[in-house]
């Protein structure tokens, strides 16, 4: 049963990559983008893996503040994972269609692990991060951002259709009590109507 719901969500998501883009332009995401990479400071040459990559929303703004460094774009809808690869023709991005977590990248792979604005599409948000904990070298930092607040986000999803419908946040202080758990120092953890944010280091 469970397989089955997964790949139901999955061609959901897939049926929803032409018009991605769409549903909130570029130049609308841009300021919640930056705000995020903001806090990051330096990231020039890293290795970041991009969670929820769907179409490359995040790429256009990471790449330039990378430099010679390399993103992962993980995302599980095929559908996605080649629309990102047509739009951001970029040697630097190596686009991978997986569940994220079932990678199977390798340990101690990553500088950064990044999120924006999918993190509610996860139903395993601890597992996820104990998968990124892995990814992720000593040191290394995650960064998890929505440029909505938690229930402004669940009305558009529930206004959006049953395959997003449930897909909702949890509390910030919830989330950040599970990446300590997963062996995260926690360096920001803030929300409110128009933001949500979880910002945490790899210790040791």
């Amino acid at each position: 049963m469970a397989a089955t719901a997964g790949a139901a969500r999955r061609a959901a998501f897939g049926a929803l990559a032409a018009t991605w883009d769409a549903a909130k332009p570029r130049e609308a995401i841009e300021a919640g983008v930056a705000r995020g990479l903001d806090l990051l400071g330096d990231v020039r040459g890293l290795r970041a893996i991009d969670l929820g990559a769907g179409p490359g929303r995040l790429e256009p703004f990471l790449l330039p503040r990378l430099g010679g460094g390399h993103a992962v774009a993980v995302d599980f809808a095929p559908e996605m994972v080649v629309r990102g690869a047509m739009e951001v023709r970029d040697p630097r991005v190596t686009w991978l269609c997986r569940d994220v977590l079932e990678t199977g990248l390798p340990d101690a792979c990553a500088d950064l692990v990044l999120c924006f604005n999918a993190w509610a599409h996860f139903p395993d948000g601890p597992g996820v991060l104990r998968e990124a904990r892995r990814w992720l070298k000593p040191g290394g930092r995650i960064l998890l951002w929505h440029d909505l607040g938690r229930e402004r986000l669940a009305e558009v999803h529930r206004r959006a259709g049953h395959a997003v419908s449930s897909d909702l946040l949890p509390p910030v202080e919830a989330l950040a009590f599970a990446a300590r758990n997963a062996g995260f120092a926690v360096e920001r953890a803030e929300e409110d109507d128009r933001s949500w944010t979880l910002l945490a280091c790899c210790v040791g």
